[in-house]
This record gives C-alpha cells, structure tokens and sequence, in this order.
C-alpha cells in the first residue's frame, strides 16, 4: 500500500474543501433566485464567490503540473476507439 504525504493530504483536504465550498455557493445561489431576497442574501454570495476564487488559486499552486499527452498518445488512443 503506499502511503500518502503530507503533502498530498493537504492537497486532497484542499480539495475536498473546494468542492464542499462549490456546493455551498450553488445552494446559496438557488436559495437567492427561488426566494427572491437578492439584497439579503447580496454579500454572502460574493463571499463565497470571492472565496472560491481564492481557493482555487491555492490549489492550482498546489497540484503538482502534469505533462500534456504526446500527440503519439492521443493517436494510439484515438484509433483504439
């Protein structure tokens, strides 16, 4: 079994949090349109917004680049389908 560094932990948790974060903004958004208190609900929206942007940011830094498929790849691939 191999074992995860801290790193890469940090990494999923950061991950996990983008994603629980996503579903938190799309619920507050639905809640905003079906309600039709924009107003209200206004600042929270765009904190989530903004916060999700910052998040993102981290975990771009974060992940580690992977090198783009050779074209070779992506013809062997294709004509296997």
């Amino acid at each position: 079994m191999q074992e995860l560094s801290f790193e890469k932990v940090d990494v999923l948790k950061l991950a996990r949090a983008y994603v629980a974060l996503a579903l938190a903004q799309d619920e507050a958004k639905r809640y905003v349109s079906k309600h039709s208190v924009q107003s209200a609900l206004l600042p929270l929206v765009n904190c989530l917004e903004v916060t999700a942007a910052l998040l993102e940011d981290i975990l771009q830094d974060a992940l580690p680049e992977k090198d783009p498929p050779s074209s070779e790849a992506i013809t062997t691939a294709t004509m296997v389908m």
